[in-house]
């Protein structure tokens, strides 16, 4: 058993997962083999979650780079936890996911398939045919628009379904619309296209999930990667997959981990031991704060940042106005290895204008001159990335903490 305080914990999760160690260095695809996933999202108040994921861990990178990286074939998208962005290299796993996906589908979608099976078959030929493809291809019928995903018209669902299986593949995005092509011509030449066997799949979760997060517990093991493979292994029963872990820690090949004042158990990969033993974190003052995006791969599980942040967060866009407490898309404010607050933030993008429409600290936090300096270095850099050379602050922010804050930002940026 391993003793560690929760800072450690803390600090040593956003060390492996980029957000206090420096990855200024690592190309893009070095930075998402060691998170394992990027989550693709539609919202875009700010630059969308695959963007500020990035953008948190290499300060250098472009808004929308990432997309050159699935047309040069050394990501490929598919479902991980939610719809992502893959190095190329995982795909076995994958391969074994899209055959799940085909033999375990929903009792709606496997209706569905059974009576539209034409259909789907016209849909692949159509794409065989002409190469990639998008739903706008297909017309809609006379008069009718969608509202939403579960109203998309016939073609759409199936290119989803052979999407799903694994027969099409995303050739690449444009202007954000996925264009589906055949697995034969999307995946590069060399690449091993053989599903992972049933022995290799849980040492493949245990490796990828404590390699990514470095430490873990059994709620992050089961969330990183989505739960087909625990369905598969073990039925989705928790007694089943703590055994398993157990039998990992005696086989010296997991250590479990003890952090203070925390029941629930964790666990750290035997190798990484010495890496979280010689770790030395110390917040340099001058560093700037980050505004995460609620999709980061070190925030997305709700249960994480809860259990050792003691940091309870929703997005908000879905609740309705009238309900909302601190806004519709707040981004958690990272200081550090500490969540210190929440943001709601605003890109104007012809002004070229970032606003802030609402700012909340945890009750804990004490801000100070310095703090403030940190918040204004990290929206300094944000507007930056955004293309923003003003920045203004709604007239409902509490008039002291405004004051404050904008004083700290470079009279330049200001609007």
């Amino acid at each position: 058993m391993l003793e560690v305080s929760k800072e450690q914990a803390q600090q040593f999760i956003l060390y492996k997962q980029g957000l206090i160690s420096d990855f200024s260095n690592f190309t893009l695809k070095d930075i998402i083999k060691k998170i394992h996933n990027l989550q693709i999202d539609t919202i875009s108040v700010v630059a969308r979650a695959q963007d500020l994921t990035l953008f948190n861990r290499k300060s250098d990178y472009q808004e929308g780079q990432i997309w050159k990286l699935l047309e040069e074939k050394k990501l490929f998208e598919y479902w991980s936890h939610g719809i992502c962005l893959i190095p190329i290299e995982e795909y076995p796993f994958y391969a074994w996911k899209m055959e799940y996906n085909k033999k375990n589908p929903s009792s709606w979608w496997g209706k569905w398939q059974i009576e539209n099976k034409e259909l789907i078959k016209e849909v692949y030929n159509y794409v065989k045919k002409n190469g990639p493809t998008c739903s706008a291809d297909f017309k809609s019928e006379e008069g009718k628009k969608g509202v939403g995903w579960w109203d998309w018209k016939k073609e759409k669902r199936a290119l989803e379904v052979l999407f799903d299986h694994g027969i099409l593949l995303i050739a690449y995005r444009k202007n954000f619309q996925k264009y589906y092509d055949i697995k034969e011509r999307v995946l590069p030449s060399g690449i091993n296209t053989d599903p992972l066997v049933k022995n290799e799949l849980a040492n493949y979760l245990i490796q990828t999930v404590f390699s990514s997060l470095g430490i873990a517990s059994y709620e992050e093991l089961r969330h990183y990667i989505g739960i087909a493979v625990f369905r598969y292994l073990w039925k989705n029963n928790r007694k089943s997959i703590m055994n398993y872990l157990q039998n990992e820690v005696e086989e010296d090949k997991l250590i479990e981990v003890n952090i203070e004042n925390l029941d629930t158990k964790h666990f750290i990969l035997k190798k990484n031991e010495s890496e979280l033993s010689k770790l030395n974190y110390h917040l340099d003052q001058n560093t700037p704060m980050k505004f995460l995006t609620p999709f980061d791969n070190a925030f997305r599980d709700r249960d994480l940042p809860l259990r050792l942040w003691d940091f309870d967060y929703k997005i908000e866009c879905y609740t309705p106005v009238a309900q909302r407490i601190y806004g519709y898309f707040t981004l958690p404010i990272l200081d550090g290895h500490s969540f210190i607050g929440r943001i709601d933030l605003k890109v104007y993008r012809k002004e070229e204008i970032l606003e802030i429409k609402s700012i909340h600290f945890e009750e804990w936090f004490k801000h100070t001159e310095k703090s403030f300096k940190r918040l204004a270095n990290g929206l300094s850099k944000f507007a930056v990335f955004h293309k923003c050379n003003k920045i203004r602050a709604e007239e409902s922010i509490p008039n002291k903490i405004k004051k404050q804050l904008l004083s700290s930002i470079d009279s330049t940026f200001l609007a």
